[in-house]
């Protein structure tokens, strides 16, 4: 819930409930606008919605509790972001009046990490994901990334980590509405070049491995064969 019974920056989730509370006293009378415009009123236990908000798809997804004077939307759409202006009465006089911007956000999921393992030995390591105004955070068994550690990019989504460096590193990520992780266990690299792509389905995957060619196989198998006949020639 967002307490605005003043000023106020208000988030909600796209698709999600959004609480509202506007005031924290009863009794009283209120009037809402949306980006100046009149959306309701609400006196004598009633709330009256005006003209364009009076509609179906509005009156379906918006409701006014007044027990405890919060707004609730659900589900939020794009369209309720705006700035909404608060005016409340008492016995037909103005006590106060304040505005609460509401921004709604897309929630932040699908994090996914791409581990690339370069043939000096070096490993870079990005994360991504879906969802709006994304940030992004680090930590590697259970404790903060250091500089020790790594060198981030200045906005935290890439990091290169130093040689020595192993464990289960964890990449988190948050908006205003959200929050989700994933995390890899990082060892050694093999010594060959290769990419990694962790997905949230399975947030602990196993250490990258370059696999032999099949080429190599079969003449391995060959030289060994020659090897064998030449031991038993020998024998007689």
């Amino acid at each position: 819930m967002c307490d605005a019974p003043q000023d106020a920056t208000c988030y909600g989730a796209l698709g999600g409930p959004v609480y509202l509370q506007l005031m924290n006293t009863s009794g009283h009378q209120l009037i809402l606008r949306y980006n100046n415009t009149a959306v309701f009123k609400f006196r004598n236990s009633m709330s009256v919605f005006n003209n364009e908000f009076n509609t179906p798809s509005v009156l379906q997804r918006w409701q006014f509790v007044p027990d405890n004077g919060t707004m609730i939307i659900n589900p939020a759409e794009r369209r309720d972001a705006g700035t909404y202006g608060v005016e409340i009465h008492k016995d037909g006089t103005s006590v106060g009046q304040h505005t609460v911007q509401l921004t709604i956000e897309a929630p932040v999921s699908d994090v996914d990490m791409l581990i690339n393992c370069s043939a000096n030995g070096e490993r870079s390591v990005r994360c991504s994901s879906n969802g709006e105004s994304p940030q992004y955070s680090w930590s590697l068994d259970g404790r903060p990334l250091g500089e020790a550690d790594a060198d981030l990019s200045s906005d935290n989504q890439t990091l290169l980590l130093r040689g020595d460096v192993t464990g289960q590193l964890t990449c988190s990520v948050r908006n205003h509405v959200s929050s989700t992780h994933t995390t890899r266990l990082m060892e050694f690299c093999s010594g060959a070049s290769t990419t990694v792509s962790v997905t949230p389905a399975n947030h602990t995957l196993p250490s990258a491995h370059t696999e032999r060619p099949v080429s190599v196989i079969y003449v391995s198998s060959f030289l060994l064969f020659i090897l064998v006949c030449l031991c038993v020639a020998a024998c007689f």
